[in-house]
């Protein structure tokens, strides 16, 4: 498979064309679009593997993966789209969130999604991390200095 990006895109000629597959059709076309043989896995898996894709569609959904290294859990974090950013270790609040120096957004307003891997790195972050996670991941919004900031990026952790 070759990835290809499109110059322009028409809504109802994609429609039109969606129309033209069963719902298992369509599933099995997305799953071939994550590199993966559709008939190797049964509806339900399909499912799975789609909803690790959600964090994408949608702003400010949130996802907790857990499973066993190696299972592919952020793999469509770092392979699959150029619109999230896969973290693998510690971050900073200014990194993640704004620079009050620089006076530059962070990652959350950067990205569509921030994704955590190994999320057991997060307790190696200071509590005031943890804290704006909490209240990011429940509203959208963060403090920093004498402003509340919102931004749109959906986070995933996996562990």
């Amino acid at each position: 498979m070759t990835p290809i990006q499109l110059a322009n895109f028409d809504i109802e000629e994609y429609c039109e064309g969606r129309n033209q597959f069963t719902s298992d059709e369509w599933i099995d076309f997305l799953i071939r679009s994550l590199v993966m043989e559709p008939s190797n896995f049964d509806r339900r898996l399909k499912l799975l593997f789609l909803s690790r894709l959600i964090p994408f569609c949608e702003n400010n959904y949130n996802l907790v993966e857990l499973g066993p290294r190696g299972t592919g859990k952020s793999y469509a974090y770092q392979e699959i789209s150029p619109y999230g950013i896969l973290l693998t270790g510690p971050t900073t609040v200014a990194n993640l969130f704004y620079n009050m120096s620089t006076q530059k957004m962070g990652l959350v307003g950067i990205w569509d999604v921030v994704a955590f891997d190994e999320v057991a790195d997060l307790q190696k972050m200071p509590k005031e991390i943890i804290t704006m996670l909490k209240t990011y991941c429940e509203s959208g919004t963060f403090a920093r200095g004498k402003e509340a900031l919102s931004a749109y990026a959906s986070i995933a952790f996996f562990w």
